[in-house]
């Protein structure tokens, strides 16, 4: 009689689990299904205030860092004394902020970030990213405004969503590896 029993309970539980993954379960839509989790999706401008610690000292850019993620890459700038304010956009061309001459970056598109009130001490390497974020380069600092351009090749055609996002002494632009609206 036990062994009947178990067989019973297992035949059962059997039916219930083919009776829950049946037609009633939810299907993802075919948005979800194109578009990784915690993949930035918008590639409008983007612009944040910043936050100074100290009363008279402007940020300073102390680093910048690039790592990759599943669904998106994400480029780091740490600072001295704060954050600056900022403002984040695609262009056509990037141009470097003093001479206004043009800027060349690997990648197919162009997204430009300004630091607004920093000192003329923030400066680093260009450097090379992933495969999505292609290059990074220092555009230079203009009466207190640096301009940074990142060179992107997402998958797909169009741009890459990207977020900003900013804390203590970091700003951070998150670029998804897929285009933004994939059914465009």
């Amino acid at each position: 009689m036990p062994c009947r029993s178990v067989l019973s309970a297992t035949a059962l539980a059997a039916v219930l689990l083919m009776a829950v993954s049946g037609s009633d379960a939810p299907s993802p839509s075919p948005e979800a299904g194109d578009r990784p989790v915690g993949a930035p999706q918008d590639t409008s401008g983007k612009s944040g205030e910043g936050r100074w610690t100290g009363a008279s000292a402007a940020p300073v850019l102390k680093d910048v860092r690039v790592s990759g993620h599943d669904a998106y890459d994400r480029v780091s700038f740490e600072f001295a004394d704060g954050v600056p304010d900022y403002f984040a956009e695609y262009v056509d061309t990037l141009r470097h902020g003093g001479l206004g001459e043009e800027v060349r970056i690997t990648g197919e598109h162009r997204l430009k970030i300004v630091f607004v009130g920093v000192t003329p001490r923030s400066t680093f390497e260009d450097r090379e990213g992933t495969s999505v974020v292609r290059e990074i380069r220092d555009l230079g600092v203009f009466e207190g405004e640096m301009g940074v351009g990142i060179g992107v090749d997402p998958e797909g055609d169009g741009r890459a969503g990207f977020r900003v996002k900013a804390d203590e002494n970091r700003i951070v632009v998150d670029i998804a590896h897929g285009r933004a609206n994939p059914q465009d």
